[in-house]
């Protein structure tokens, strides 16, 4: 006869998963699992000379339960629309939910994009010309690298971090930036910023792709190079 099924249960709960492992299990990105444990948000274990991050699967269950539906910091979400109207929807809900908490928020588009989502806002936050001339809110078109696109985060996210800002948003649409630089390079500039904003600052970020230009393989790599969307309603990142 085989092991009871209790005991196996049992001892896949208490198996320890490596970071890898914990977020395809949560399917997230390895980043919003740095953060919630550096946060204290998620217990894990410290592992070998090099201090290497290990989780129980009943750790990573209870986190689980304990998630509200918010979208928590260092989440990199990939949001999808099919009209001129939902990209406008997507980013006045995801901006307007930054200001009202205090964060520094970046609006990256197009100069017509960036107009539409402006004059919508300005709708639904009549203070929104003072969030413009303090700085809480930066409005700008795409640079014209990715590497100058993430020193000008870089810039801006150091000078409100050293006034204390506690949180940043950031919503970009990708498709005026692939326009620019190129399906590969935009490619390349979504992982390095995972890598080098993500990680690096208390940041939430949305990155908008119009499901009526990018090609269906290209919309499938986005989803899969932002894993956090899969943990939030469909409402927040669909329209």
């Amino acid at each position: 006869m085989g092991e009871p099924l209790i005991g196996r249960a049992a001892g896949d709960l208490n198996e320890l998963l490596d970071i890898a492992q914990a977020a395809a299990f949560l399917n997230v990105s390895e980043t919003s699992l740095r953060r919630w444990t550096n946060s204290g948000q998620l217990r894990c274990l410290r592992v070998g000379r090099r201090r290497e991050r290990r989780f129980r699967r009943e750790d990573l269950l209870a986190f689980l339960e304990d998630q509200p539906l918010a979208v928590t910091l260092g989440a990199h979400l990939c949001g999808l629309y099919s009209s001129d109207l939902g990209r406008v929807r997507l980013a006045v809900a995801f901006l307007l939910e930054g200001l009202n908490e205090g964060s520094v928020c970046f609006l990256v588009a197009s100069p017509r994009t960036r107009d539409q989502i402006l004059s919508s806002l300005r709708r639904n936050r009549p203070s929104l010309r003072i969030d413009i001339e303090a700085k809480r809110l930066l409005p700008s078109t795409h640079h014209a690298t990715g590497r100058a696109q993430l020193r000008y985060f870089r810039e801006w996210m150091d000078r409100w971090a050293s006034e204390g800002v506690a949180s940043f948003r950031v919503f970009g649409d990708m498709w005026a930036m692939r326009s620019k630089v190129g399906a590969r390079a935009l490619v390349d500039f979504e992982s390095a910023f995972d890598r080098s904003i993500a990680q690096t600052y208390p940041v939430i970020t949305m990155c908008s792709y119009d499901a009526r230009k990018f090609a269906g393989v290209e919309v499938l790599n986005a989803l899969k190079g932002h894993r956090d969307t899969f943990r939030y309603p469909l409402e927040k990142t669909l329209a």
